[in-house]
C-alpha cells in the first residue's frame, strides 16, 4: 500500500519554496532612493567601527592610535566617506539602468508555471489517497482552479 503523506509533504515543501521565490520576485528591488539611502547608512555604520585615539600622539606614541576593525573597508569609510559613497552610489545606480524587470517577469512566469504543475501533482496525490481510503486535507491556500479541475 502506498504511503501518500510523505509524497504530499515533499510536493508541499516544493510548493512553499516556489511560492516564496515568486513573492521575492514580485517584491522586486526597492525604490532607488531606498537603495541609495542604504549606501549612506552602510558608510556610517562602517565608519563608526573605527575609534581614533588622538591621545596616542601626546603620550609618547606608545598607545594604539586606533581600534582595528576587521576590515580595511571600515577605515576607508571613516577617512574617505565621499570616495566610497561615490563609488557605491555609481554601482547602485547601474543596477537600476538594466533590464531587471524584463528578466524578472520571465522568471516569475516560469516559476508560476512550475508552481501550477506542483499543485496539480499535489491534487493528484490527494485524489489517489482518497481513492485508496486515506484522507489528506488540502492546504488552506490551495489553488481553487486546481482543486476544482476534473
Amino acid at each position: 500500500m502506498t504511503d501518500y503523506l510523505p509524497k504530499v509533504a515533499r510536493v508541499r515543501a516544493q510548493i512553499e519554496k516556489l511560492a516564496d521565490d515568486i513573492r521575492d520576485i514580485r517584491g522586486g528591488m526597492p525604490p532607488k532612493e531606498e537603495a541609495l539611502a542604504a549606501v549612506d547608512a552602510h558608510i556610517e555604520r562602517e565608519a563608526a567601527k573605527v575609534t581614533i585615539r588622538p591621545s596616542a600622539f601626546i603620550g609618547g606614541g606608545s598607545e594604539v592610535v586606533s581600534a582595528h576593525p576587521e576590515s580595511p573597508h571600515a577605515y576607508a569609510c571613516k577617512f574617505f566617506p565621499d570616495v566610497i559613497r561615490d563609488c557605491l552610489r555609481t554601482e547602485v545606480e547601474a543596477l537600476y539602468q538594466g533590464d531587471v524587470t524584463i528578466t524578472d517577469d520571465r522568471k516569475q512566469e516560469r516559476l508560476e508555471q512550475q508552481l501550477l504543475e506542483l499543485e496539480r501533482q499535489e491534487e493528484s496525490l490527494i485524489r489517489e489517497a482518497a481513492a485508496a481510503g486515506k484522507n489528506i486535507p488540502r492546504r488552506a491556500d490551495a489553488n481553487p482552479a486546481i482543486t476544482l479541475a476534473d
